[in-house]
């Protein structure tokens, strides 16, 4: 169960001017799409099926964060950190992930379809032969651990 609601997560926003730590919180199932959660940390947070589709998360933290089949689809993920992040089952279709950093990530059975990859750091990263990959991706430039499934 999530920690904070929709509408804490918009006043917390709007009302804040530096920057928001939302560190090691239980956002799990929690809808946070269209929202404009950019430069946000979210280490170590539990976001596990939350409902991110379309949110603006340009240089947020997700240090560690469970995203575990979350829906990212369609969402501006650029220069964002998701080192070490769980990313299994992720919806990441139509995502914009330039410059992001994903190393170390669990994208086991994620899908990257349509997703902007310029520059960003997939070196480490956990796949499976179930991760769908954009259909330019190029897996010689990273050194990525595949695991059968």
């Amino acid at each position: 169960m999530a920690e904070l609601t929709r509408q804490e997560i918009i006043k917390l926003i709007a009302t804040n001017n530096g920057d928001i730590c939302l560190q090691g919180v239980n956002l799990s199932g929690l809808d946070l799409s269209y929202l404009n959660l950019s430069r946000i940390n979210f280490a170590h947070a539990n976001l596990e099926k939350s409902n991110l589709a379309h949110a603006h998360l340009q240089e947020t933290t997700f240090f560690r964060a469970n995203l575990t089949g979350a829906d990212l689809s369609g969402g501006d993920l650029r220069r964002a950190e998701l080192v070490e992040a769980d990313l299994t089952a992720v919806d990441l279709r139509q995502t914009n992930l330039t410059q992001a950093l994903l190393c170390g990530a669990i994208l086991a059975g994620a899908n990257l379809i349509g997703s902007r990859c310029e520059g960003a750091n997939f070196d480490g990263i956990q796949a499976t032969t179930t991760t769908v990959w954009p259909e330019d991706f190029d897996r010689g430039q990273h050194a990525l651990i595949m695991k059968g499934e």
